[in-house]
């Protein structure tokens, strides 16, 4: 859920900061102590000091607009990003990429590369077609 819920806030423009709790002991701790021992993520920490633990985006909608925010609608561009950045589906496309090579087919070597990088550069897309960096 850490990239649907990453994309909402940034449809929605809020100001955040990511921080991967695999490298920050300290978030790490955080984010146990917030879930009583559990590293769930995405957990979120607001201004106001409430949380969200792996919320649906109805519940992140919810609480967003609460704090004043008005949420825009998923594009399909939106939606595909999402669904390009999801670890199954790179995990897919390493497996297509594999069986591609060992069973010489264009197909599946072109859906493993699709799979494997396709979040990436569909974001990388979007953020030069917004004139982002």
């Amino acid at each position: 859920m850490v990239s649907p819920v990453r994309a909402m806030m940034e449809r929605t423009e809020v100001q955040y900061e990511y921080i991967d709790i695999l490298r920050d002991s300290q978030a790490r701790n955080r984010v146990r102590e917030i879930n009583h021992g559990n590293q769930s993520v995405p957990t979120l920490v607001f201004p106001d000091g409430s949380t969200l633990t792996e919320p649906s985006l109805s519940e992140l909608q919810l609480k967003l607009e609460g704090l004043g925010y008005e949420v825009p609608t998923a594009t399909w561009l939106d939606w595909l990003q999402m669904i390009l950045e999801n670890p199954t589906l790179r995990l897919f496309g390493i497996i297509f990429l594999v069986l591609g090579i060992v069973n010489r087919t264009p197909t599946l070597l072109v859906l493993g590369v699709l799979f494997m990088v396709g979040g990436l550069l569909l974001g990388r897309l979007r953020r030069k077609l917004q004139g982002s960096p």
